[in-house]
């Protein structure tokens, strides 16, 4: 004997089957959003899914709604990001303190991600005693005198050493280091873009598919088919949409 379904328990049914649909595809629509900053397609993080970027390219919002970005171990603070152009401002949080309280410390960006803008360059920073006198310097109060170079084979037995990126218009000729110029060019970060990751997510447009990566190193582009959110429900689903359809018949 059958009994009649309520069309209340068959909108039930129909509902529950819907609403824990996994749709990739919304998941890497989504935008990363954190004060602001708001970003897509390399980066990931916030609602954003891992698959859905570069792994190494992972956003973090803290409480104060600040993103920052972890490479090489190193922390970044990013203060912009254009999607047209690929590029993304960075800035070190230990540079942009007093300059002569800092540790020196270097941090190399990834060449298969980064690259650093034609409206920047990097310069190599010296702590020696006594004062190189080819170079521009000053004299720290603690730590003693500190020397910058555009070339960083100068002195390169002289320890501890780290290297910053700066505009090219920062000018390390100069006799006495103008430490007050240096800590707001430090804290207004560089530029770096993403030409080498978009370059190799070309092929994948050509061919109508979708840019990801392999999880592991070397982290490898990997063109994916667009995902098909009805498609995937039908062929999970069609076996139990069938015997649904089905009682609805009987007891109808």
């Amino acid at each position: 004997m059958y009994y009649p379904l309520s069309s209340s328990l068959m909108f039930f049914i129909l509902f529950s089957l819907f609403y824990h649909l996994p749709c990739e595809s919304s998941k890497c629509e989504s935008l990363f959003q954190c004060g602001n900053i708001t970003a897509s397609f390399p980066f990931w993080g916030g609602d954003r899914h891992k698959h859905c970027g570069h792994p190494l390219l992972e956003l973090r919002c803290d409480q104060n709604k600040s993103t920052s970005l972890f490479i090489s171990d190193q922390e970044f603070f990013v203060l912009h990001v254009d999607q047209t152009s690929y590029s993304l401002t960075l800035a070190r949080p230990d540079l942009l303190h007093s300059f002569c309280s800092l540790t020196f410390t270097n941090t190399t960006l990834p060449p298969e991600i980064f690259e650093l803008s034609p409206a920047y360059k990097s310069v190599t920073f010296y702590h020696c005693y006594p004062v190189l006198p080819d170079l521009s310097n000053y004299t720290c109060p603690v730590i003693g005198p500190i020397s910058v170079s555009g070339n960083p084979e100068d002195h390169e037995t002289c320890f501890p050493n780290f290297a910053a990126n700066v505009p090219t218009s920062f000018v390390t000729k100069e006799k006495k280091l103008n430490i007050a110029n240096l800590e707001s060019v430090l804290e207004k970060g560089f530029e770096v873009n993403m030409n080498v990751i978009m370059k190799a997510c070309q092929a994948c447009s050509y061919s109508n598919e979708s840019c990801g990566f392999d999880e592991n190193f070397p982290f490898e582009v990997k063109c994916k088919p667009h995902h098909s959110p009805t498609g995937k429900f039908l062929i999970h689903h069609y076996h139990f949409l069938s015997i649904f359809f089905d009682v609805l018949d009987i007891t109808y």
